[in-house]
């Protein structure tokens, strides 16, 4: 009998912070953050998603990018593209 099929789960908090610090080192933010909420999403390297971007200063443009995870397994952060609709979220400080 093939082995029973459960789908990811979001991460939990702890893992979205180690996930968040982990891909900000990878592509070398720096300074204060912003994220948003958790989403689930078809593509990319994990089932769940958040956006992550430089905190706010004196550019308006702010390189988005989507941290993938699997449950609580952070799975790789990639440049967002237009379908995680980063650029439409609302970001908070991360911390």
């Amino acid at each position: 009998m093939p082995p029973v099929y459960h789908p990811p789960r979001p991460p939990g908090a702890k893992a979205v912070q180690e996930g968040v610090r982990k891909a900000a080192a990878e592509v070398k933010l720096t300074g204060g953050l912003e994220t948003s909420a958790v989403h689930p999403t078809d593509h990319g390297p994990g089932a769940y998603f958040v956006c992550l971007r430089q905190g706010a200063g004196s550019s308006d443009r702010h390189t988005a990018y989507s941290v993938f995870f699997d449950d609580d397994a952070y799975k790789g952060v990639q440049s967002s593209v237009i379908l995680d609709t980063c650029e439409a979220q609302p970001w908070v400080p991360f911390n």
